[in-house]
């Protein structure tokens, strides 16, 4: 069940990306990092998660918190379930 929400919250953070034109071109590519690294999370299974992927999200709720709510928002929850998942 938390792989089929984690994928469900990807293609949520993709929307926000395609629509945050806001964020500048740093941003962008840390977020579209960091969509790349849980997809090859879902593909490859737990054993190949990198091992700053749970302070990567940590650090873009941090970052975004006032400026992006609901992009933060998506990121708290894909940091619930990384949690959840033992990550």
């Amino acid at each position: 069940m938390p792989h089929a929400e984690l994928e469900k919250l990807l293609d949520e953070l993709q929307g926000e990306l395609a629509e945050g034109s806001s964020l500048d071109d740093d941003a962008r590519a840390q977020l579209a990092e960091l969509h790349a690294s849980i997809g090859h999370l879902l593909a490859d299974g737990e054993n190949e998660t990198p091992a700053n992927l749970v302070e990567t999200v940590s650090g873009n709720i941090d970052r975004f918190e006032t400026s992006h709510p609901a992009l933060t928002m998506v990121l708290g929850r894909i940091a619930d379930i990384l949690n959840k998942l033992g990550i």
